[in-house]
């Protein structure tokens, strides 16, 4: 059976381009990987290790622990760097001058690295998605366990929720939606609440309220138990009717009790995999929960935005890093630090206006849209 070796389907220019790219992406991937999880985490944990409440043994493995995390955040980083120090290098030896001129386009000098790019981007994607949330629970999970410190029997105050309903089977918007359901416990403690308020109602007015002194979640049945309370009807004129007193009393809140199963694991964004958030996503959209939904898109969106950072970054970086005129000299690793440093700010600022509702989820794009376009201004600009 004949063998089939890939390397013959790549040409001895596209080799020779990734046999320069990557030794010094690797090289810049551990070094920025350092260097960003040593500014991360590195200060607070020494202050944990001096203060004596974690061993030097328990900090290693804690660093070992994130470094999945601060590994996927240096990947573009490293990429931008090393595409403009490659590219530079190779235009300050006169090597692009000596291919273009040998008819080699400047498609075929960028398609390597763009490849590339593609391929560490996929790898990174499944990498964010797989094992950066695994490693982040569990170094959260070892650091609390270190400080004494129980996540799931954290007490919380003013616990409350709101399920929004359907007006004539019509989709849920601003404009046609009423509130269901809304739930209140003054205090969480261990999974069970206390002084518990619930409002029932329909698309007319408000129904039932319901008061108890106890609340559990039973979680076979997607319900609560409410315990030792009373049930008001209201009337239609707005009064109290009959008040019937309970003991126990089961209602039916599925959305409400999946939302507060998945509140109890108490995950942050960093500890959330894209199944579990578009998990969350749904419940809140049911909910209504707009502030939520929001912050769950949002973070949705970053998981598909990093990898497609990697691609973005290559370009930029080799349109950056080319130069036609090897006379002038330039620094890359200011330009990359210039560069990432607008990059976030740009980011930063559209983060605040989607989550403060003043621009559309899809603005989460336009960094890299604009980074896009400066790339393709630059090569135009130096192919002309």
């Amino acid at each position: 059976m004949k063998k089939i070796n890939i390397f013959t389907y790549i040409s001895l220019l596209e080799r020779y381009l990734i046999s320069e790219i990557i030794p010094i992406l690797l090289f810049n991937i551990i070094i920025v990987t350092v260097v960003t999880e040593s500014i991360g985490i590195s200060f607070e944990q020494f202050n944990f290790l001096f203060n004596q409440q974690i061993s030097f043994n328990d900090l290693i493995y804690l660093h070992i622990l994130k470094l999945p995390e601060f590994t996927v955040i240096s990947v573009p980083i490293s990429i931008l760097m090393t595409t403009i120090l490659v590219y530079n290098k190779l235009s300050n030896t006169s090597e692009i001058i000596a291919l273009q001129s040998c008819g080699v386009s400047l498609y075929k000098l960028l398609s390597p690295v763009i490849n590339l790019s593609i391929i560490i981007g996929l790898i990174l994607f499944i990498g964010n998605d797989f094992i950066v949330p695994a490693t982040n629970y569990k170094a959260a999970i070892t650091l609390e366990s270190l400080m004494n410190i129980n996540r799931e029997s954290l007490k919380n105050d003013d616990v409350v929720y709101q399920e929004l309903a359907k007006i004539n089977e019509q989709k849920i918007s601003n404009k046609n939606k009423y509130l269901k359901y809304l739930f209140y416990a003054e205090k969480l403690s261990n999974g069970k609440m206390r002084n518990v308020t619930l409002l029932m109602a329909d698309s007319l007015r408000l129904k039932v309220i319901i008061n108890s002194k106890f609340a559990a979640l039973y979680d076979y049945k997607k319900c609560f138990y409410f315990y030792d309370g009373v049930k008001s009807i209201i009337n239609p004129d707005g009064s109290y009717g009959e008040a019937i007193k309970f003991e126990k009393l089961m209602i039916n809140l599925p959305n409400i009790c999946q939302q507060f199963q998945l509140d109890r694991e108490k995950l942050d964004d960093r500890e959330m995999n894209i199944y579990q958030i578009y998990q969350r996503l749904l419940i809140a959209e049911k909910l209504g929960d707009t502030t939520k939904i929001i912050k769950l898109k949002l973070n949705l969106f970053k998981r598909f935005n990093l990898p497609i950072s990697c691609i973005v970054f290559s370009l930029l970086g080799s349109a950056i890093g080319i130069n036609l005129q090897p006379r002038i000299k330039y620094n890359s690793f200011s330009i990359t630090l210039v560069i990432i440093g607008l990059m976030k700010i740009f980011e930063a600022m559209i983060n605040a206006l989607i989550l403060s509702e003043n621009i559309s989820i899809f603005a989460i794009w336009l960094p890299n849209i604009f980074a896009t376009g400066v790339s393709f201004y630059l090569l135009l600009k130096k192919i002309s």
